[in-house]
């Protein structure tokens, strides 16, 4: 364990409330995905709509756009362990709803809305708060070290929760969805316990007496005044909206491209994008110097637009290779697109001042979850009137034409990469 930790892929994790936070992100994020994909199972099964699965991962991101700037006042305002293991406590609680209505039947699709957007509240809050803690737990010179290894942990928690949670699927005592939901539970609850041990103290710089729309507004005012701040969450929200915004399609992709029928080869998908998260993060957190980091922000951007193209030309094809390709094309996905996340992230953590960092934070969710909120929605309402197939090669083309028309025009954005990351 010590080898691991002295290598410089894993530098941070020589610090123990880093540790920890890794630890309790990595099993939040497969609570989050056995959840969301079990649900969408679920609704998908029950209503045959993916529209309706749509609604539902909506109702889950929704919060990102109406809850984060209060969350980020919130998490400069009082202490942010605190505030996150209250947050975790919360959701484990909610999980633990969930589970128990599947295995009552019990999942009309108004109830599963209002509990899915219950959750995201609490996930909205968590996220800039638990992001605020990290600079704190690790010196300047290994923070992109840790933000990449912390999200290899929230991204590839789609693949180690699904590796976990798929298998049991085909055991046949519970529903693929209903097993899920379980796993959603326990994850959470495991997580809590290890944001309980950390011993970070961490506070913005929110006066008591300035009040909530000023504090809000503060934020606001820094990033909309700050150009390249603003660039670079104007291109995450591109980012998100074109081609981060799949998880209301995958079940139909499942189901139809892959004649999926009972939710294991959608498991394996999520899996795979988890797998290559995973690696594009950790060969990002082993990049020794500046040259290098922006190379592979320009690889993850283009790729970030490529590989759906080519993921919906696949889907339009038969064959016993289909599943195959189409595995292999998401581990190249979820590598380009979370290591793209990753490096933005990093940018803004080095920018954003301490004080502030909650509200920044949480706004950059707001731009980046908010978009993927609606973005699923119109998706989701658009795969029952077209092809499917044709929603992952339009939002493919039209994030790399835009990417590629700001790499090409905003050469003091490139300048400004090589030296922040």
């Amino acid at each position: 364990m010590k080898s691991i930790m002295n290598s410089a892929m894993f530098a941070s994790l020589k610090y123990q409330d880093f540790r920890m936070t890794w630890i309790s992100n990595m099993l939040s994020g497969c609570s989050y995905w056995t959840f969301s994909v079990g649900l969408s199972w679920l609704i998908l099964k029950e209503t045959g709509n993916s529209t309706n699965v749509g609604l539902v991962i909506f109702a889950s991101m929704l919060p990102f756009l109406l809850v984060s700037p209060f969350a980020g006042y919130i998490s400069d305002k009082y202490d942010r362990k605190t505030l996150a293991f209250l947050m975790y406590i919360f959701n484990s609680f909610f999980c633990l709803v969930l589970f128990i209505s599947s295995m009552l039947n019990f999942y009309p699709l108004l109830f599963v809305i209002s509990i899915a957007f219950i959750l995201g509240i609490f996930r909205t809050i968590q996220e800039p708060t638990v992001s605020s803690l990290i600079p704190n737990q690790v010196p300047k010179e290994n923070l992109l070290n840790a933000i990449t290894l912390n999200a290899a942990t929230r991204h590839g928690s789609r693949f180690f929760g699904l590796l976990i949670g798929t298998p049991f699927i085909g055991l046949n005592i519970l529903d693929g969805g209903q097993f899920l939901l379980l796993f959603s539970f326990l994850f959470q609850l495991v997580s809590t316990y290890f944001i309980f041990r950390i011993k970070t103290k961490s506070v913005g710089e929110s006066s008591s007496d300035e009040d909530i729309f000023s504090s809000i507004y503060k934020g606001i005012k820094y990033i909309y005044t700050n150009s390249l701040v603003f660039l670079i969450i104007l291109t995450v929200a591109f980012h998100c909206a074109f081609v981060m915004s799949y998880e209301s399609i995958m079940p139909i992709f499942a189901n139809q491209g892959l004649n999926d029928s009972t939710g294991a080869f959608l498991g394996y998908l999520i899996m795979m994008f988890g797998a290559g998260s995973v690696v594009g993060n950790l060969m990002l957190s082993s990049a020794s110097n500046n040259s290098i980091k922006s190379k592979y922000f320009v690889i993850s951007a283009i790729g970030s637009g490529i590989f759906p193209l080519m993921l919906g030309y696949v889907g339009s094809l038969h064959g016993d290779l289909v599943f195959s390709i189409s595995l292999f094309i998401i581990f190249l996905i979820g590598g380009c697109q979370s290591s793209f996340m990753s490096l933005t992230t990093t940018m803004i953590q080095k920018v954003v001042p301490d004080g502030i960092r909650g509200r920044i934070m949480s706004l950059y969710l707001l731009h980046a979850g908010g978009i993927m909120a609606f973005g699923n929605l119109i998706l989701g309402n658009m795969a029952d009137i077209v092809d499917y197939t044709w929603l992952f090669r339009l939002t493919g083309v039209a994030f790399l034409a835009y990417i590629l028309f700001i790499l090409s025009t905003q050469r003091r954005f490139k300048a400004d990469i090589i030296s922040i990351i």
